[in-house]
């Protein structure tokens, strides 16, 4: 096969992810002598016409066309493959990636749809394939020996788009519910390489780089020396890290130091998953819960990073009281985004056996997430489904904050808060339906007005404030214009508060009126942690 022309395709969940994947088989295939102008690199979207697709790889001419497979693209690159098939029989297709290397026979693909399964770590595996037509499994046991996948040649292929970097390689956990944990031992990236690859991203005007390490903080030692030299090294630029951590495994040392990284330079991602005990053994996850609770705590305590915390329904041995449960627990840690997932059976791990001792049901189409088991029925996904959409967009969207914090106090835990007000939007034929943000102040306005108090004013107010330190619009929503003055009357007043404070010729500064509140809000300052404008209150 030497010399043949090869396409690698990717095929992503949205345009502002990329796929690691291609480039770094690219690089590496390169880097041992294969011609680099003989590998092409296309990379699509599942939103993509397939059509579109289809004429995007023809017009390559390739010998050869791999796609990297993941669950959310995988009947997609299925059916790619079938058309590919009957109109180019002579076309060699090449799978990889996770959703093909743990399974003999996939559902989705027939025999005769592809050529070549390359399963597990693809540089090594498919560069012999490519160059000799053989098939290996072997693991490059020193990561280094992988080149950076990102150059001056394609960097800009990634702007205005999520740049996703690997500093590592397995996990030291076996989580059932995670790819991961077929995978036996960590290796490493060295650090001098890891801090030449960082520079080159900030040198590059890379906005955010999304660590794709599974547990980054592996190995405390190192973990300290890249948050520390990114925290010497990028305070001054405009770059976001992201790290998946455990928050049991960070002590003081870690703590104190992330303390000192400026505001949203590092973003962390904290899986909890779960706060019962008895669930988290049946799912081979090995965690100090209270550790993990407490550390978070004082991660979001410190206020300087942006923390998502995550919880997955449906693992063995948790009914929907315990989830319920485990939610408060998670809910008052007040992380920035509390992210709701629903347990995936992935082809490869550990839960497939275990999913049968609790009678699983999941569906047969990516991403297999389940549809019940023995302590979890289906209406209790249901109830959860419509739940995680109203809570993704009210808690998540980070725009209600002074209005979720008043609502609380109406009810006994945040978990009723939120159930109470997912039948609101039931009642409204509101689930799983597209709602504009200015439309959910109306309804929250509705269901404190209709299901708490008759008597709105006072959380008006602070759903009017939600909306002028989230919103950079004119158009207040239609049920709390009440609260504001007539057009001609605020900018009057607006300019003379300007004038009088000398800030008359700074732009982006907008004196607001909310009852008889005076906020001066800058629409030129976000918050780099959520994303809400600054203000101050004005008295005169």
């Amino acid at each position: 096969m030497t010399d043949k022309k090869v396409l690698l395709c990717a095929l992503n969940s949205k345009f502002i992810h990329s796929c690691l994947a291609v480039h770094s088989l690219k690089k590496f295939a390169v880097s041992k002598g294969y011609n680099k102008e003989k590998i092409k690199i296309r990379e699509f979207t599942i939103n993509d016409n397939i059509d579109f697709i289809i004429d995007g790889i023809f017009s390559e001419k390739p010998e050869l066309v791999a796609f990297s497979v993941y669950i959310w693209n995988v009947e997609y690159v299925s059916r790619i493959c079938k058309i590919l098939r009957k109109i180019s029989p002579d076309l060699k297709i090449v799978l990889g990636g996770p959703e093909v290397s743990f399974i003999n026979e996939h559902p989705f693909f027939d025999k005769n749809d592809f050529d070549f399964i390359l399963k597990g770590e693809g540089e090594k595996s498919f560069y012999e394939l490519i160059s000799s037509g053989k098939i290996t499994d072997e693991k490059i046991l020193n990561l280094d020996e992988i080149p950076f996948p990102y150059d001056e040649e394609n960097i800009h292929l990634f702007e205005n788009r999520i740049v996703y970097y690997e500093s590592s390689r397995g996990c030291p956990f076996s989580c059932a519910y995670c790819l991961s944990s077929a995978e036996k031992g960590v290796r490493f990236l060295s650090l001098e390489r890891v801090k030449s690859d960082l520079e080159f991203f900030s040198s590059h005007n890379v906005k955010q780089v999304k660590f794709v390490d599974r547990t980054f903080n592996a190995d405390k030692k190192r973990a300290y020396e890249i948050w520390k030299f990114i925290i010497e090294k990028f305070s001054n630029s405009n770059i976001n890290f992201h790290f998946e951590i455990a928050a049991d495994l960070l002590d003081e040392n870690l703590i104190s130091l992330l303390g000192t990284a400026p505001d949203g330079l590092i973003q962390l991602e904290i899986g909890i998953q779960s706060t019962k005990d008895e669930t988290l053994i049946l799912s081979c996850r090995k965690t100090d819960t209270e550790k993990v609770l407490s550390n978070t705590k004082k991660l979001i305590e410190q206020g300087n990073i942006n923390i998502h915390t995550d919880l997955i329904a449906g693992l063995p041995g948790e009914t929907l009281e315990d989830f319920k449960k485990s939610f408060n627990d998670v809910y008052a840690l007040k992380s920035h985004q509390l992210q709701l997932g629903f347990l995936k059976i992935l082809h490869g791990t550990k839960m497939v056996e275990i999913s049968k001792e609790f009678n699983f049901v999941f569906s047969p189409y990516s991403p297999y997430e389940i549809l019940s088991n023995k302590d979890f029925s289906h209406d209790d996904i249901l109830f959860l489904k419509k739940f995680e959409d109203v809570f993704e967009k009210i808690y998540n969207s980070q725009r209600f904050i002074l209005s979720i914090n008043e609502l609380e106090k109406y009810f006994e835990n945040p978990f009723e808060m939120f159930e109470k007000i997912s039948e609101y939007f039931k009642e409204k034929n509101l689930s799983f339906v597209s709602v504009s943000t200015k439309e959910i102040y109306n309804l929250l306005h509705g269901f404190f007005k209709e299901k708490i108090n008759s008597e709105t004013e006072n959380f008006d107010k602070l759903l009017l404030s939600d909306f002028y330190f989230s919103e950079k619009s004119e158009l207040v929503p239609m049920s709390l214009r009440y609260l504001t003055p007539d057009t001609k009357t605020a900018v009057e007043k607006s300019s003379a508060i300007l004038r009088s404070l000398e800030l008359q010729k700074q732009r982006g500064l907008i004196v607001r009126f909310i009852g008889d509140q005076t906020f001066i809000v800058d629409y030129s300052k976000r918050s780099k942690i959520t994303s809400r404008f600054s203000y101050e209150i004005y008295s005169s």
